[in-house]
């Protein structure tokens, strides 16, 4: 039985400076960044504040507001939340907003069964078609966005077709070896960004804990504070 998605999001407003693909670079992307630099160690409290990455490409600053937040790793990643090709951070107890450069990652897992494949391919120039056609996951029609001047696309996605709630589906290589991955009947919501400052950007932002509608005006929040503050 395919999964009734409840539409009906918020469009995000963000305001996020990038060098676009119209050739004209946008007047927020010579911004310096802002804010205090994320920690160095997986799980660190952060307070309330203005932050910027230190490892991630392109950099980026975003503001984050109220209590338990903390910068927290993916699976697998050996303590690393930040890389040049992935960023992670929740807030406690399980909702997630992570930002992935695809030029620096390792690739997709190929759906080949409920866990994926052992080595990753490279990731498609169509990601959008790519989960579309996804044997274990089904997506919303995807809604256009505009970040910061950067066009792209957002849509909801959810698991079908798993045998087991405790599978999951293995989505990003990460340059760590671990995965991204979309949990049994969880939803998880993704913009695609092909361009900004020339590097193609997914976001993407998730509930595990079954509070996703709560948790999507808290995230588009943050993603409305965000500034891209370097190449």
């Amino acid at each position: 039985m395919k999964y009734a998605f409840k539409l009906g999001l918020v469009v995000l407003a963000l305001t996020v400076s990038a060098c676009g693909g119209n050739g004209a670079e946008h007047p927020q992307a010579q911004a310096q960044a802002r804010g205090r630099p994320l920690p160095k160690y997986e799980r660190a409290v952060l307070p309330a504040g203005e932050y910027h990455t230190t490892e991630f490409e392109p950099s980026l600053s975003f503001r984050i507001t109220g209590d338990d937040w903390r910068f927290e790793c993916p699976s697998g990643t050996l303590g690393d939340p930040e890389r040049s090709d992935y960023l992670f951070f929740e807030k406690v107890p399980e909702a997630e907003i992570a930002f992935f450069n695809l030029r620096k990652l390792k690739g997709v897992y190929k759906p080949g069964g409920p866990k994926g494949e052992i080595e990753p391919v490279p990731a498609p120039d169509d990601l959008v078609g790519w989960f579309q056609h996804h044997p274990y996951l089904e997506t919303s029609k995807p809604e256009p966005v505009t970040v910061g001047g950067v066009k792209g696309v957002q849509f909801d996605v959810v698991t079908v077709n798993l045998q087991n709630e405790d599978y999951r589906v293995e989505i990003f290589a990460l340059s760590t070896g671990g995965p991204s991955e979309v949990f049994y009947l969880k939803q998880e919501h993704y913009i695609v960004l092909k361009d900004v400052k020339g590097v193609p950007v997914v976001i993407y932002y998730n509930d595990l804990k079954d509070h996703f509608d709560k948790f999507v005006p808290v995230a588009e929040k943050v993603l409305q504070s965000v500034e891209w503050t370097g190449t």
